[in-house]
C-alpha cells in the first residue's frame, strides 16, 4: 500500500534534501517526516478518529500540499484534492461530503466558507499551532476500507465524478512504473497540478522513494493547465533546476520542439543532463516525437485513466516505439471489443464517489476505457475515442456537454458544439441569430461558472441554423460531432 510505503520510507531512510522550492527554501526528508507527524497529531486532536473520513485539499502545489497529503495518509483518512481553479459549483459538488478541507490561506478559506458555509477549513501550519479545540460532533461520511484518495475526473455536468482509488492499487502501480524508469535517484521538476493523480505518482511518490527529490515552481506561478498560460515561460523554468525526470504535457513538448527548430539547444531547454521525459493525456503527434528524437530528446509516451490509478501502458528505454502508448504494465490483461479497449487490472479503482453517464463501465471486472485501440506486437496504439470527453494538449479534461450546457443558458445561444481534442484550448461553433459581439458578451457573462481552461474564446457563430442542423444533426437532434469537427476544426485554429 502506498500509505505504508511512504510512512516506512520516511521513518527509516537517512536524511537528505527531499523537496526544493525554486528561488525558495529546501526541506529535508526528516523535516518532512516531522511535519507529517505534527499535522497528523494536530488533525487527530481536532477531529478524533480520522479513519476512512474524507479530507479535501484545495491548494496550489507546494511543500505544504505534500506533507498534508502524507499526514492524511498517516491518520488513515481519504485524500480528496480539488483544483483551486475549479468553479464554485464544481468545488461545492466534490467537497460537499468531506469532513474538512485543507487550504493554504485565509482567502481560499473565505471562498470555501461562501461555497460550503458549514464546512471546516484548516490551514495546516495554523492547525499545528492550535490546541484540540471544541469536541468534534460532525456526522462524517466514511468511505469503504482501503480507499486512499478520491480523484476528480470530467462529467457531463458541472459536477465532476470522483474515482475512489485503492491504497493497495497505488502501491502496486508505483512498483510497476519503477520497472520502466532508470534505476537511479530521480530528481523531478513539478509543472502540472498535484491534484492530478499522475502528478502524485510521478512527482511525489516515485522521486522520494527512488532516493531523489521534488522541485516546485516559484511561488506565484500557476501550475500548467490550471489556466491559460505561456508554454514558453514554463519551459524556461526547467533548465535552471537540472531535473533528470519530468512529466510534460504534449503542448509543452510541441513548444520545445519549435524552440529547438528555431536554434535553441537541448541544454538550454532541459539542462546539462538528458532528463527522462514522460508524456500523456492527449495524443502526441508522431512527427513531433520523431523531430524531438532527432534533436536527442527522447520522450516516453504513456496512457492511462484515473479509474486504473493512472497509468495503464508506458514506453521505456528498453521498450519504446514512437507513436504508441508503450506496452501494458505488469498484470494488466487487455481485451478489444468492437475496437474498444477493455482492461482487467490489479490497479483498478473501487468505483465512483459520484458518477454520471460518462462513468466507465466496471461491471464485468473489466475497465471499459471508452478508447478505440489496437495492439501491435505488444505495443498499445490509441486510435480514437468512443467517449466525448475532450483531452486538451495541456493534459486537462473537458466534458463538451457540460461546457455547452453552461453557455446555452443564454437565450441568444440556440446550440453549441465544443471541440478541441489535442489542442491547447477549446473552441466552439455557436448556433445563434445574434451577432458575434452579442454572443461573446453573453459567454463572458456565463464563463465564471467554468474553470479557466474550459472557457471558450475561439468560436464561430452559425446564423443559418436550420441549414446547419439539416446537414450536421441526426434525426433525433444530436450533433454529428466527428463530422462537424472534421469540417470546421482547422478553420477555428487558424
Amino acid at each position: 500500500m502506498i500509505s505504508q510505503m511512504m510512512q516506512r520510507y520516511l521513518a527509516s531512510t537517512p536524511d537528505r534534501v527531499a523537496i526544493r522550492e525554486m528561488h525558495g527554501r529546501s526541506y529535508t526528508l526528516h523535516g518532512l517526516r516531522d511535519d507529517v507527524q505534527r499535522l497528523a497529531d494536530a488533525l487527530q486532536a481536532r477531529v478524533g478518529d480520522c479513519q476512512r473520513k474524507v479530507f479535501g485539499i484545495a491548494m496550489r502545489s507546494s511543500y505544504e500540499w505534500v506533507y498534508t497529503l502524507l499526514a492524511i495518509q498517516k491518520v488513515g483518512g481519504v485524500l480528496l484534492p480539488v483544483p483551486i481553479e475549479f468553479s464554485d459549483d464544481q468545488i461545492g459538488s466534490l467537497l460537499g461530503k468531506a469532513a474538512a478541507v485543507f487550504v493554504s490561506d485565509q482567502g481560499t478559506a473565505g471562498r470555501l466558507q461562501r461555497i460550503l458555509p458549514e464546512k471546516p477549513s484548516f490551514i495546516p501550519r495554523q492547525l499545528m499551532a492550535q490546541g484540540p479545540g471544541e469536541p468534534w460532533t460532525q456526522d462524517d461520511e466514511l468511505l469503504p476500507a482501503g480507499i486512499v484518495s478520491v480523484i476528480h475526473t470530467s462529467g457531463t455536468t458541472s459536477r465532476p465524478k470522483g474515482v475512489m482509488i485503492r491504497d493497495e492499487a497505488v502501491g502496486l502501480l508505483v512498483d510497476n512504473v519503477f520497472k520502466r524508469l532508470p534505476p537511479q535517484p530521480l530528481h523531478y521538476f513539478s509543472i502540472v497540478p498535484m491534484s492530478l493523480l499522475i502528478e502524485q505518482v510521478l512527482g511525489v511518490f516515485i522521486p522520494l522513494l527512488s532516493g531523489g527529490s521534488l522541485t516546485l515552481m516559484p511561488e506565484g506561478v500557476a501550475e500548467y493547465g490550471a489556466a491559460s498560460g505561456n508554454a514558453r515561460h514554463y519551459l524556461e523554468l526547467i533548465a535552471p533546476n537540472r531535473p533528470n525526470f519530468l512529466y510534460l504535457p504534449p503542448k509543452l513538448l510541441e513548444e520545445a520542439n519549435l524552440l529547438l527548430e528555431q536554434g535553441a539547444s537541448v541544454e538550454q531547454l532541459f539542462g546539462p543532463g538528458a532528463p527522462h521525459i514522460i508524456t500523456g493525456g492527449a495524443k502526441m503527434p508522431a512527427s513531433v516525437l520523431h523531430a524531438l528524437d532527432a534533436h536527442g530528446v527522447q520522450v516516453f509516451e504513456a496512457y492511462g485513466l484515473s479509474e486504473n490509478s493512472s497509468i495503464i501502458s508506458l514506453n521505456s528505454p528498453a521498450q519504446r516505439r514512437i507513436g504508441s502508448a508503450g506496452t501494458l504494465l505488469d498484470g494488466i490483461e487487455p481485451k478489444l471489443v468492437d475496437g474498444e479497449l477493455l482492461v482487467k487490472t490489479p490497479t483498478l479503482c473501487a468505483g465512483y464517489y459520484n458518477a454520471d453517464d460518462t462513468a466507465c463501465d466496471l461491471s464485468d471486472g473489466y475497465l471499459h476505457t471508452g478508447d478505440i485501440a489496437e495492439l501491435r506486437e505488444g505495443f498499445l496504439y490509441i486510435t480514437g475515442r468512443k467517449k466525448h470527453v475532450i483531452i486538451l494538449s495541456t493534459a486537462r479534461n473537458i466534458s463538451p456537454e457540460w461546457v455547452e450546457n453552461v453557455y446555452k443558458e443564454s437565450p441568444l445561444i440556440d446550440d453549441m458544439i465544443v471541440m478541441g481534442e489535442g489542442r491547447d484550448e477549446p473552441c466552439a461553433l455557436v448556433l445563434s441569430t445574434a451577432d458575434e459581439a452579442a454572443v461573446r458578451n453573453e459567454m463572458t457573462r456565463l464563463e465564471p461558472r467554468l474553470a479557466d481552461f474550459a472557457r471558450v474564446r475561439r468560436l464561430r457563430v452559425i446564423d443559418e441554423i436550420a441549414t446547419f442542423r439539416e446537414r450536421f444533426y441526426t434525426v433525433t437532434g444530436r450533433p454529428r460531432r466527428a463530422e462537424i469537427e472534421a469540417h470546421f476544426i482547422d478553420r477555428l485554429y487558424t
